[in-house]
């Protein structure tokens, strides 16, 4: 039997973006304006690429979640919640092979499981390659929950880095997914950024991995991406 959750996250706002020297225009923006009630998957480039139609994604609350400092901030509506299993929408963007690739959203989290199960990536090429990168994990933690990331898809939720830092549930946050591609194999960087200042000046990040020190034992290697060209949403089983 398929398990629901009542209410596992609210996201909105999302925004990807591509940064080299300068600041670049973001390479797509989402404030999900969409009618409330109205399914994800098919208006505004966003397809289902998992589980189409299975607890769709929808548009469900007027008016979208706020952060000091963000221009998303209480701009369009929200997204959610998300639940234990079911479809998976993405979204596609120019292609970057080089430099900084940030991926940044808004999220509330209202509860969340011990096993922990990740809700947001980068995509590498077709989205059906699973190619993933830069996944965005939660997990409960005594009375909170902690974020987490994972460099790529293919190295196991055990090769998941979290941080220290235990959440109170129904808060909004603001989190920037980072991925750096460097010269060479298997030495690209993902880092994780909870709360950053909006100065324009970059903070340390709360989680960072690079490619070759994947925080597990006994893990392969895998490849560094090729061409980081689109985002997703997607509703794990933890």
């Amino acid at each position: 039997m398929k398990k629901i959750a009542t209410s596992l996250l609210v996201t909105a706002a999302l925004a990807a973006l591509a940064v080299s020297a300068a600041s670049a225009a973001p390479l797509f923006t989402e404030d999900f304006s969409y009618a409330l009630g109205s399914a994800l998957n098919g208006q505004g480039g966003w397809a289902a690429h998992s589980a189409a139609g299975t607890n769709a994604q929808t548009i469900n609350t007027a008016g979208g979640l706020s952060y000091a400092g963000y221009p998303g901030s209480a701009v369009g509506n929200l997204l959610g919640p998300l639940a234990t299993s079911g479809e998976d929408d993405s979204h596609t963007f120019t292609g970057q092979s080089s430099g900084s690739v940030y991926a940044a959203a808004m999220v509330n989290v209202a509860s969340a499981q011990a096993a922990g199960d990740y809700l947001f990536h980068l995509f590498d090429g077709a989205i059906g390659g699973g190619a993933f990168y830069g996944r965005l994990f939660v997990k409960a933690s005594g009375a909170g929950y902690v974020y987490g990331l994972q460099f790529k898809s293919n190295t196991g939720t055990t090769c998941t880095s979290y941080s220290s830092s235990v959440k109170t549930f129904n808060t909004t946050h603001l989190l920037v997914v980072k991925y750096t591609f460097n010269a060479g194999l298997t030495n690209d960087k993902v880092e994780l950024f909870i709360d950053p200042v909006t100065n324009c000046t970059e903070p340390t990040s709360d989680v960072a991995i690079t490619n070759t020190s994947v925080p597990c034992t006994g893990a392969t290697v895998d490849a560094d991406a090729a061409n980081l060209d689109g985002v997703a949403i997607r509703q794990g089983n933890a």
